[in-house]
């Protein structure tokens, strides 16, 4: 009888599973996002029950789970939720930590990189600048050395504002400069005619900008002001600047 009752266990955890997916899809779509994240985290813990820690399941469900705990975290953080902003990310912090859930290496370094992005912003929002500039620097850390990152342009532009913020203008010119590069470097490769990239290539310019002109480099900082009116222009119209 031992053979039927874990099969009848397996199916009865197989089904729970099933049925907190569907409830995370209901949620979502009822525009309930945190009560949606509950039942995607509950499914989490099922399948690590179920399937193993080391499984691609409980893998899969991780790196779900985590993704989804920054978006939300980044939306609480423009509500001024910062409670519940602060609590997802430290759990995607935890779980992007080495030796987690998440199997695959350039996956889970992705997810840490956004997840110590995040964690910067969170900070720099906060007025706490200095935990603001670690994380940023241990978000760039792993995008130099990992191959597929989602947006090392976006960090160095965060490193920007951030030292910006705390006076130190020659460093933020830098970074700005390296976020310039890359963003040319990307519009190189892909062809050109990427909004997302042209919207952040406008912001890279007008930052630059900026620092240029706290340095007194009239003319540079004159040329990157229109620099980044053009690019504006070009993506968005004349009539939107």
């Amino acid at each position: 009888g031992g053979c039927v009752w874990a099969m009848t266990d397996f199916d009865s955890w197989q089904k729970r599973i099933e049925h907190f997916d569907d409830m995370f899809v209901k949620k979502q779509e009822e525009g309930k996002s945190i009560e949606s994240l509950h039942y995607l985290e509950k499914g989490l813990f099922i399948r690590k029950e179920l399937y193993g820690p080391g499984s691609k399941e409980v893998s899969d469900a991780c790196e779900n789970f985590t993704t989804n705990c920054n978006t939300l975290a980044m939306t609480c953080l423009q509500l001024d939720d910062f409670m519940m902003s602060y609590e997802l990310l430290k759990k995607a912090e935890i779980l992007t930590m080495p030796k987690g859930f998440i199997n695959d290496s350039n996956t889970r370094l992705k997810l840490r990189a956004i997840t110590f992005n995040n964690l910067g912003c969170f900070y720099k929002r906060r007025g706490k600048l200095h935990t603001a500039l670690q994380y940023l620097d241990k978000a760039l850390k792993i995008e130099v050395t990992c191959e597929d990152v989602d947006n090392p342009a976006g960090t160095h532009l965060n490193l920007c504002a951030t030292l910006s913020l705390l006076g130190r203008h020659p460093a933020a010119m830098e970074h700005a400069k390296c976020a310039l590069e890359l963003l040319l470097r990307q519009q190189g490769t892909r062809g050109g005619g990427d909004s997302d990239n042209s919207s952040i290539l406008a912001i890279a310019y007008h930052n630059l900008a900026v620092e240029q002109e706290f340095l007194r480099l009239t003319e540079d900082s004159i040329n990157s002001y229109q620099r980044a009116v053009d690019v504006a222009a070009e993506e968005w119209g004349d009539d939107h600047i």
